[in-house]
């Protein structure tokens, strides 16, 4: 138990969780928002991916990173959250702009997109992964959607950052430590921020962009 509330520990409640945080809250009101996801963008950057690409983002939440990519000229762009509220207020700023990205409320404990994608973002969703039998199973979801030489971009809380998000225990990271995180995957640059969360505290994050080098997978399901 952790701030009086239990840790989820299974999809329904995982899925009822994150609902009831976004439920009735402006997008403003969470820690992890921020109007311009700067760190992200740069490491999408590097990549040098076409904007035919497939892009996933997983935990998405509020976040504009589909918003910016779109911008950025990016066509193949998914989204996946537990929160049908979150979703729901993408696709209501995406507007007509953004009717061919794929929102999807989803587990990314067993995600099943039926296909491949070069490139899977998350930010602040590994953290939340406590339990070695967890990051076993978003292991086994990142090889099912990324294809052989996809990227990957990993952000969570660094060394100095919080213990706690949203009520919930986090596992914290070094650049090192999270690279290691993910055999059969090759560490082409780290990168950090400190976030200025809406109401001015600070959160550290560590970030990794990866390569995958391995093509030992289960097919697209």
């Amino acid at each position: 138990m952790t701030d009086g509330l239990v840790r989820p520990d299974d999809a329904a409640a995982r899925a009822k969780y994150w609902e009831d945080v976004h439920h009735g809250k402006n997008v403003d009101g969470v820690s992890w928002w921020q109007s311009v996801p700067g760190l992200s963008l740069g490491l999408v950057d590097e990549t040098g991916l076409g904007p035919d690409e497939p892009i996933i983002d997983v935990g998405a939440g509020w976040s504009t990173l589909v918003d910016h990519l779109l911008e950025r000229g990016y066509r193949d762009l998914s989204a996946v959250d537990l929160s049908v509220t979150a979703l729901q207020t993408v696709r209501d700023r995406l507007g007509p702009a953004g009717a061919e990205v794929v929102l999807t409320v989803a587990d990314v404990l067993d995600l099943r997109m039926g296909r491949t994608y070069a490139l899977w973002h998350d930010r602040a969703v590994y953290h939340f992964l406590t339990e070695e039998d967890e990051r076993a199973d978003y292991l086994a979801s990142l090889r099912r959607s990324l294809r052989p030489g996809g990227w990957l971009v990993v952000a969570t809380f660094g060394p100095d950052g919080p213990t706690h998000c949203s009520g919930l225990p986090i596992v914290r990271y070094t650049h090192t430590e999270l690279a290691d995180q993910f055999p059969g995957f090759q560490l082409v640059d780290t990168a950090g921020e400190d976030h200025l969360t809406p109401w001015g505290t600070s959160q550290q994050f560590t970030a990794v962009l990866m390569r995958r080098t391995t093509d030992t997978t289960t097919p697209p399901g």
